[in-house]
């Protein structure tokens, strides 16, 4: 055979692995790609195409080890740097995306694909308003890019515009997409942003390829709960729920373990703290100021958020990742094995973390005075983010316990929160929480507001002017807020929740 037909069977036998790839027969893409890569051992081809397979099989650290071998060889193919950009995102390392994804761009700018991941990694990085202007414009490139239209609809609802959000599933499933996706959103907005009949669309949507049996059976039990809670079948809602809920549940008992070490270790750590004066302080030394917003899930944590950024001189920073960055990048930095958590930082370390976190909190401010923060998982570390981090604020989040309890076992979480599926251990959770709270305001009484969210719904302007006054802003005249809620929501439910619990 020739040179140049040998070249030309290569690419062809490449073109039939991508086509098998696509068709998800990954083992004879597979043996094809190292076929190749046994004649040719730098085919950057070949690579990139091994590569899309691991991922596809989320192989995500081999992804990574053949994907940076091609765009070693052919570092503007742009389609490499993408598809090496969300790897980089599946394995958390936000700021390479970022990178590999920027150079795809300069390469190739009107490339929808590529704006849907930038979408995608701005959205993981907490920066929704960028993530929802890249999302629109992959969009205008392509129509009809599901995937993109998904991410806006579910940035639109991180950003607290319900109604928009709403809009864009809506279109989804008035296109006859027969994705449950759409259907998970609606159900975890809030009822009056909603216009269509969850009950009456569940039977239009199918199972996809990359869904388990399981996962789809769990998030239509819970669609079909939250259907017949907005149709006011309640008795009908409650036994689908408890359904619903008790196979997830099953399986979160070591998840729910390594919650229980957490959560004594955190209440040790704020028992056994001292005071010591200078320690966050509370005056105005016109430096930025962190406020964290802190509380059980479904306890108005975002909803307080959003009334707070009404306010000159606040900036939004929904659950940010920021105290996690700099702790990693300290032990990083330090030669130390990676951890996350900030009272794992011997002293050594922590002024270094105040630098790194004060570097990322300006970059992350723009200008502005106040950074919100509703990460939940800075509830752990709260004794020690007050007492390593300057000008530091918190609001404590409460509701009402039964009403929270039920926000909570009516909704299905994507990850994490292993307690929400068994309303007794919901319960110890939320009492936790409280419990936090209480300690945090008895150790901490400057810088620590305890807002029930109850009285945040009736008379939201005056919680608005404790939290001003707690972070040194003045309130606007004339500011009227609003904030619509479901204070009493269990009410219909109260004794069959009893009964659970007394069992």
């Amino acid at each position: 055979m020739s040179a140049a037909n040998s070249l030309q069977e290569s690419f062809i036998r490449l073109q039939q692995a991508e086509q098998l790839r696509q068709r998800g027969r990954f083992d004879d893409a597979q043996s094809i790609c190292e076929s190749l890569l046994r004649s040719h051992p730098d085919y950057a081809g070949a690579l990139h195409t091994f590569g899309l397979i691991a991922g596809d099989r989320e192989d995500h650290q081999q992804a990574l080890n053949y994907l940076v071998r091609a765009a070693m060889l052919n570092p503007h193919n742009w389609m490499t740097l993408t598809a090496l950009s969300g790897v980089y995102l599946r394995l958390g390392a936000v700021e390479m995306a970022k990178r590999a994804i920027g150079q795809a761009q300069l390469i190739e700018p009107k490339q929808a694909g590529v704006l849907l991941l930038q979408g995608d990694i701005l959205r993981e990085d907490r920066e929704y308003d960028l993530a929802r202007d890249a999302y629109r414009e992959a969009l205008a490139f392509d129509p009809s890019l599901v995937a993109a239209t998904i991410g806006l609809g579910w940035c639109l609802a991180d950003l607290g515009e319900y109604r928009q959000a709403a809009e864009v599933f809506e279109s989804l499933i008035q296109r006859a997409t027969p994705l449950v996706e759409p259907l998970r959103a609606l159900a975890s907005f809030p009822a009056t942003a909603v216009r269509i009949d969850l009950l009456r669309q569940l039977d239009k949507v199918h199972r996809q390829q990359d869904e388990s049996a399981a996962q789809f059976e769990r998030a239509t039990a819970f669609i079909r709960a939250t259907g017949l809670d907005r149709a006011g079948r309640h008795a009908l809602a409650w036994e689908q729920a408890m359904r619903a809920n008790r196979s997830v549940f099953v399986v979160m008992q070591a998840d729910l373990e390594r919650l229980d070490e957490k959560r004594r270790a955190s209440l040790a750590a704020l028992h056994q703290y001292r005071r010591r004066s200078e320690v966050s302080g509370s005056g105005d030394d016109g430096k930025p100021i962190s406020l964290f917003i802190l509380g059980p899930s479904r306890s108005g944590k975002t909803t307080m958020e959003k009334l707070m950024s009404q306010l000159p001189g606040v900036r939004r920073g929904y659950e940010n990742p920021i105290v996690e960055n700099a702790v990693r990048r300290t032990f990083q930095m330090s030669a130390l094995p990676p951890e996350s958590a900030l009272g794992r930082l011997l002293a050594p370390g922590l002024p270094l973390c105040r630098t790194l976190y004060h570097e990322e909190l300006a970059s992350r401010l723009a200008g502005e005075k106040v950074f919100t923060n509703t990460n939940s998982g800075c509830l752990f570390e709260a004794v020690h983010i007050a007492s390593v981090f300057e000008n530091i604020r918190f609001i404590f989040m409460k509701r009402n316990m039964e009403d929270n309890l039920l926000r909570i076992f009516m909704r299905e979480y994507q990850g994490g929160n292993p307690y929400a599926y068994d309303l007794k251990a919901a319960r110890e959770h939320i009492v936790w929480h409280h419990k936090v709270a209480d300690l945090m305001a008895e150790k901490f009484p400057d810088i620590v507001r305890v807002i029930h969210y109850e009285d945040m719904i009736a008379d939201p302007a005056a919680c608005m002017r404790s939290v001003a006054e707690l972070c040194g802003l003045s309130m606007p005249s004339g500011l009227s807020p609003t904030v619509s809620g479901d204070p009493n929501c269990s009410a219909p439910y109260w004794q069959l929740m009893m009964a659970e619990l007394e069992r």
